[in-house]
């Protein structure tokens, strides 16, 4: 009969109906998963407790980044952001939308009224109409007549001003889960009997029940640049994570975390009397969940002396200078969302919705390349853009048809 593995944690054996815990934080990107090293009673701990503490720290950059877990969920939304004068939410896509009622009715003098319909599409605007109808004691042809023939409809876009997200990273208990994976990385190199060992148990306490004692004198912040880095970012892009643990020959155990390359945290596991002259590491690309490594010698060595060493002066301006590039990819790539979004807009307004079909007309060409550049320099400009409607056209708009 074989030995029991034993969680690193207590005492509860692990077998096949043990929950799968990730290494690398699944809000992180992380793919590789182990049935192998706790148990899933501190899984389910842990992850309603610190590994939760950690991934609400990552949210607005998940957002900005567009970064999906690793298990493939979208990034969180982020609720109810303050934006000039208006409140605003930040969709799990990444696209802004104005905490107001879907549709606001404002009664007129002589009867009649003003709508205003809060949507991205026409199949938005159809399924408010029955609720209008009953708010305005019509029918829904109603409705439609009395705004198709007796006003003037007309689209209006724009932009919200800008949302200030505060971003802090590394509060205590982010860290205990940052410790949790790499003891968990750990003994998936030396076996859970050599974590589970007295070296190691200030860090499980730790891990378990915080210590601001081990939190002052055993974790340190590190502004540094990690060694190789253009290689890493070029195997695994410009925000990788990675997680690198070392010891010595008098097996102290040092465990690094890096956060999106933007900013790490040098860990303490043991002060000595863990495996001697170890490692193990595991990196991952959060915008290709996809492409990691967890074989130590296939990534750049880091030596012990450099992990051993975290800067102990914190340089603000490295840090910034990474978060900076975070908010550049960010722009650039909702740009490049939004300039797709407009010109399709406008190609589908004349009638041209496959990529192949060809537009022989000169001038329907020059409209369209006309009304392009007008929407995309109103969006770079920031400026609000208004297209007026036909009735015609604010009928199809409301029975979701095309003209």
């Amino acid at each position: 009969m074989g030995a029991k593995t034993l969680c690193i944690f207590c005492e509860a054996e692990l077998g096949p109906d043990t929950k799968p815990e990730h290494i690398m934080l699944n809000a992180l990107g992380g793919r590789r998963t182990t049935k192998r090293v706790i148990c899933s009673k501190h899984n389910n701990d842990f992850g309603g407790g610190i590994d939760n503490a950690l991934a609400k720290q990552i949210e607005v950059l998940r957002n900005l980044l567009q970064l999906e877990s690793g298990t493939g969920k979208l990034p969180p939304a982020l609720k109810n952001l303050q934006a000039g004068s208006e409140r605003i939410n930040i969709r799990n896509d990444g696209r802004p939308e104005l905490v107001k009622p879907p549709f606001t009715v404002t009664d007129l003098p002589d009867g009649k009224f003003n709508v205003e319909f809060l949507a991205r599409s026409s199949e938005d605007i159809k399924k408010m109409l029955p609720h209008l109808a009953a708010r305005l004691r019509m029918t829904e042809e109603e409705v439609i007549k009395q705004i198709t023939q007796n006003g003037q409809a007309a689209i209006v876009e724009m932009q919200p001003d800008t949302v200030h997200h505060h971003i802090s990273l590394g509060c205590e208990e982010a860290l205990r889960s940052m410790a949790k994976s790499c003891l968990v990385l750990l003994a998936t190199v030396t076996g859970n009997g050599a974590v589970k060992a007295a070296p190691f148990a200030a860090a499980r306490n730790y891990v378990l029940n915080g210590s601001p004692e081990f939190n002052k004198e055993r974790t340190q912040i590190d502004s540094r640049d990690v060694p190789s880095v253009d290689d890493l970012r070029n195997r695994f892009g410009p925000f990788f994570n990675l997680i690198y643990i070392r010891s010595d020959d008098a097996g102290r155990v040092i465990g690094h975390f890096t956060i999106y390359n933007a900013i790490s945290w040098q860990i303490v596991l043991a002060e000595a009397g863990g495996p001697p002259n170890g490692v193990a590491a595991i990196v991952s690309n959060p915008l290709e969940p996809a492409t990691w490594e967890d074989v130590a010698s296939s990534l750049p060595d880091i030596p012990f002396g450099w992990l051993d060493a975290a800067d102990r002066v914190y340089e603000i301006e490295r840090a910034r200078e990474r978060l900076v590039a975070m908010v550049k990819h960010h722009v650039d790539n909702a740009r490049k969302t939004e300039t797709a979004r407009i010109c399709d807009d406008v190609f589908a307004k004349h009638g041209v919705t496959d990529d192949d079909q060809p537009i022989a007309d000169p001038n329907a060409q020059q409209t369209i390349v006309g009304e392009i550049a007008r929407r995309l320099a109103a969006h770079a400009l920031g400026l609000r853009h208004e297209q007026k409607l036909s009735p015609e056209e604010t009928e199809a708009m409301l029975r979701c048809k095309k003209k």
